[in-house]
């Protein structure tokens, strides 16, 4: 990549100096078809596309460049602007439908014949104005002495959004009895459509809604609702895309169901006038064709990851008690031994009756602690 300052090229090494030709020289023998293509591809990837939404009616600026500012110092490049519609209307393609538009022309722009700057500006906007833009510039330059021998390409997505001053906006509205309840059998994918018609872009989600025995653990403010009683927890999808004249469709798509997925999904039409809603039962069946019943597996393992700390402290509490227990059963054993033994010691006058007595109470004192042994 060469660089200019003021007009002359800055002193490159040999190495880079080739490898600037070589890539130039790459960039030269690609054929134009090839460009096309990659470019093609290029512009479909929404992480190089801006979406700008504006009202009907009202201006609108793109701006060719890295950064504002080197806006200003572009101008005496050499700026090109391409059109391609999509998206503004009932006969017109919608813009997420990459490939077919990727197939259609791009259509310059005189820019009122005149040439073209780096920041277009679109007045009054309407629906014909919608659709995809793409601006090039070559070369680019960062401010008034710098110049870089490259081609800058960026495109935008301009969306208007419909103008209701004055008139209220009806809240969208549930078509066809969708989403419908749904019976599959289980390893299954799964497809809930939902379509709605709304006279403004409306976002589309979709909820399921959460077993009571959950419990409050599971609530999540920032992807959970309550309504009517009931908890819901917002469900990934692909978002809305438009179908035709105000009619929009979102598609919830569940890989493999498994009992978990077992319930009650809602689909939830939001636009400025409201909010419209509609639910659906996703059932689940054996190959063989018997019900499989949902599942609460999540609710019983919370509870038994719960109780397994608590047993295992139980454990050695338990241990402790009894042995304690039998400590203190073995001392007052001993305790009362020791009274019984202190009483049979005393020797009254008469010596053999005295060892006689005492003979057998020896004998006794014996039998006595065989039995504790036993014990």
């Amino acid at each position: 990549m060469a660089m200019r300052r003021a007009g002359a090229f800055e002193n490159l090494s040999i190495g880079a100096a080739l490898a600037v030709m070589l890539f130039l020289h790459v960039v030269i023998d690609i054929p134009a078809r090839m460009v096309a293509a990659a470019w093609s591809s290029a512009a479909s990837d929404v992480e190089f596309l801006n979406v700008l939404y504006r009202p009907a009616g009202s201006d609108t600026r793109m701006t060719c460049g890295i950064k504002e500012h080197h806006a200003y110092h572009m101008n005496s490049s050499d700026v090109q602007w391409y059109f391609k519609p999509c998206g503004g209307g009932f006969q017109q393609m919608p813009c997420s439908n990459r490939e077919e538009l990727d197939e259609r022309e791009w259509h310059p722009l005189n820019c009122d014949d005149k040439r073209c700057h780096v920041t277009l500006t679109i007045q009054n906007a309407s629906e014909v104005d919608a659709g995809l833009y793409l601006c090039t510039v070559h070369p680019y330059r960062t401010d008034n002495r710098t110049q870089l021998d490259i081609q800058l390409r960026r495109t935008f997505q301009l969306v208007v959004t419909k103008s209701f001053l004055g008139e209220s906006i009806p809240a969208p509205e549930l078509l066809d009895n969708l989403p419908a309840n749904t019976t599959a059998i289980v390893n299954t994918q799964i497809v809930l459509q939902c379509r709605v018609h709304s006279k403004v872009q409306p976002t589309i989600k979709w909820f399921r809604r959460i077993d009571k025995q959950l419990g409050e653990h599971s609530f999540n403010q920032n992807k959970s609702i309550r309504y009517l009683e009931n908890s819901y927890e917002l469900v990934p999808s692909a978002g809305e895309k438009l179908l035709s004249h105000d009619v929009y469709l979102s598609k919830l798509i569940l890989y493999s169901a498994s009992e978990r997925d077992i319930g009650i999904y809602v689909c939830v039409g939001i636009n400025y006038g409201g909010v419209s809603m509609a639910d659906a039962y996703i059932n689940l069946l054996h190959p063989n064709g018997t019900p499989l019943e949902e599942s609460h597996g999540g609710y019983v393992d919370l509870m038994v990851l719960f109780l397994i700390p608590i047993a295992l402290a139980l454990v050695p509490l338990f241990a402790w008690i009894v042995l304690n227990v039998l400590r203190a059963s073995h001392h007052s054993e001993e305790k009362a031994l020791v009274q019984f033994t202190s009483a049979t010691s005393y020797e009254p006058p008469g010596k053999g009756e005295n060892t006689k007595r005492r003979s057998k109470l020896e004998g006794m004192h014996e039998h006595v602690y065989d039995k504790i042994n036993l014990v």
